[in-house]
């Protein structure tokens, strides 16, 4: 099949620009450090917000769970008018409590009830005081039993905060993550941008050669297509360049308006990493590792209360009252003076051991079991988990070192690309080489660019991730909780 010449004046038409797509950030202009980013996250990152609401429940659970051994008391009170015909009648009675438990299982009982009945005149006031202690001597004795709950709750607090580091840790990561994307999207837009402007440099190279007859005029069409391709590249650059903006101020909590811009340079510089030390260290700080250590000391408490609840229900105990009465009741009708040994305090008092055995219930045995069982599962977890922490600390290292060595690898062929491509220029300049071999080296130059890119991202990305295997994020950015 022929094809029909291309005429000079078709040759030199230039390759329109599409149209741009409107800017995604049409709002102030604001240019972030990494820092300012991380920065602005701790203060503005709704799930970060979130995880401290929740946290100020979670240490007023452990408030509460600390008051065991205090003190606590009621006072319960009441008045009461009666009328039966022309007996007109009024009670006032004032009952104050109190209780504490002491580590040992000893409960101390203290009641007071004051009550005052006033009917046809007459008023009678009695007043009982009353103390009283049991010991449990099986079921509920003991320090270990009786701190269990609370040595419970301080466990789940450190869980608590653990998952409170584990959330900003995950959080800061994100935001270090967006933003490294966000950075890839500008510098992959300055890429396009520059590979544009050198094929219209070419192209008008191009020209100067067709009109010293030195070219072709077809081959201006291989030029022309690798601009329309170029003007392609560039749009989708600005896409992802405004989609990463997004994501990135979603994770800030600004306004998505805002024109927010990557201010620092990609610098990967490498770093040296000891395995047994990293391992060593992910060891000592991963929230997760250290959570299920916590978990399988949970369990071993419930199996302490499992164990003791199984036991007699076995206790002493010792009381003492004390009882007044004073009244129009207690004196002499004619006189209105008071009898002789009406009214005086009487004093009682008691000991005794009371005990409750249990017969024909399983319960407590299954619960014993289950509890044991709790506790060798959470140590196998516990086992299981060392080995996947240390497994993933391998590969991220492993990753750290692989990823520097393509940074070095694509910035060599980054440079060898750009060399050639220059020589290139020279050759054809002098009339040695065509011209599609030159789009070849400069489509080999723009993709030696995005490699050296990503791989100094993908690197970067990798120390991130090593710092999340960690735990280390938090110490890196100099982040403390604010508990």
């Amino acid at each position: 099949m022929a094809f029909a010449p291309i005429s000079p004046a078709r040759a030199q038409a230039p390759v329109a620009s599409p149209a741009r797509p409107p800017p995604a950030a049409v709002g102030p202009r604001l240019a972030l450090s990494l820092a300012d980013a991380v920065f602005l996250g701790l203060r503005d990152n709704r799930a970060i917000k979130s995880a401290y609401v929740v946290r100020a429940a979670e240490k007023y659970d452990l408030f509460v769970a600390e008051t065991r051994f205090r003190p606590i008391g009621a006072i319960i009170g009441s008045a009461e008018a009666t009328r039966a015909g022309d007996l007109r009648g009024s009670t006032l009675q004032v009952n104050p409590s109190a209780s504490w438990l002491v580590p040992t299982g000893a409960q101390f009982d203290f009641g007071w009830a004051r009550q005052t009945v006033r009917s046809g005149g007459n008023d009678l006031t009695t007043q009982v005081a009353t103390l009283g202690v049991s010991q449990p001597l099986l079921r509920g004795a003991g320090v270990a039993v009786n701190t269990a709950p609370v040595r419970l709750a301080r466990l789940q607090d450190a869980i608590d905060r653990l998952s409170l580091k584990a959330t900003v840790s995950d959080t800061v990561s994100r935001i270090i993550l967006a933003y490294r994307n966000l950075a890839q999207a500008q510098q992959q837009l300055v890429i396009a941008r520059q590979s544009l402007e050198r094929s219209r440099a070419q192209l008008a190279t191009n020209q100067a050669l067709i009109d010293a007859g030195r070219m072709a005029a077809a081959d201006i069409v291989q030029t022309q297509a690798d601009i329309a391709a170029q003007q392609v590249a560039l749009l989708q650059a600005e896409q992802q360049r405004n989609s990463a903006q997004i994501a990135l101020l979603a994770l800030l909590a600004v306004d998505l308006h805002t024109d927010v811009v990557a201010a620092d340079a990609l610098d990967a510089k490498p770093l040296a990493v000891d395995l047994d030390q990293a391992i060593a260290t992910a060891l000592d700080n991963r929230p997760d590792f250290l959570s299920q250590k916590r978990a399988v000391e949970q369990a071993r408490q419930g199996l302490i209360l499992a164990r003791n609840n199984r036991l007699w229900d076995v206790s002493v105990y010792g009381a003492v009252q004390r009882q007044t009465e004073r009244g129009d009741l207690f004196d002499d009708p004619i006189t209105g003076a008071p009898v002789a040994g009406a009214g005086l305090p009487r004093t009682s008092g008691a000991v005794g051991v009371q005990f409750r055995v249990p017969l024909g219930d399983y319960r407590p045995r299954q619960a014993e079991i289950q509890a044991e069982t709790l506790v060798r599962t959470q140590e196998l977890r516990l086992d299981d988990l060392r080995q996947t922490v240390e497994a993933q600390v391998r590969d991220a290292v492993q990753g750290v070192e692989l990823a520097w060595r393509q940074v070095e690898a694509t910035r060599l062929s980054r440079d060898l690309a750009a060399k050639t491509l220059e020589l290139e220029r020279e050759k054809l300049s002098a009339g040695r080489a065509s011209n599609f071999e030159l789009l070849t080296f400069e489509a080999n130059l723009r993709s030696a660019d995005l490699q050296a890119l990503s791989a100094s991202i993908n690197y970067l990305n990798a120390l991130t991730t090593l710092d999340q295997q960690l735990g280390a994020t938090l110490d890196t950015w100099k982040v403390s909780l604010q508990d």
